[in-house]
């Protein structure tokens, strides 16, 4: 796994698969995530979106198959903000 130190990301899309984000701030930023492993500590994030790509869409699209109600996650995800 990459480690990601001490960047502060704005405005762009970040691929989070396969990396460790320490004390990393996400703004305004589009998460990619496609289903590899990937961690952070000490990190902020405000204002994203979340985009499911490849093994993590698939297993949505199961889990919607078997019934169960995935919120938040259609074409136009809603932003949020984790601390």
């Amino acid at each position: 796994m990459d480690e990601v130190r001490g960047k502060s990301f704005r405005n762009e899309v970040v691929k989070l698969d396969g990396n460790l984000f320490i004390n990393c701030s996400f703004e305004n930023c589009v998460l990619q995530f496609s289903g590899d492993h990937c961690e952070w500590e000490h990190s902020h994030f405000a204002n994203y979106r979340i985009v499911l790509d490849g093994k993590a869409n698939n297993t949505i699209q199961v889990l919607r198959g078997l019934g169960f109600n995935i919120r938040g996650l259609e074409s136009d995800p809603p932003t949020g903000a984790v601390h």
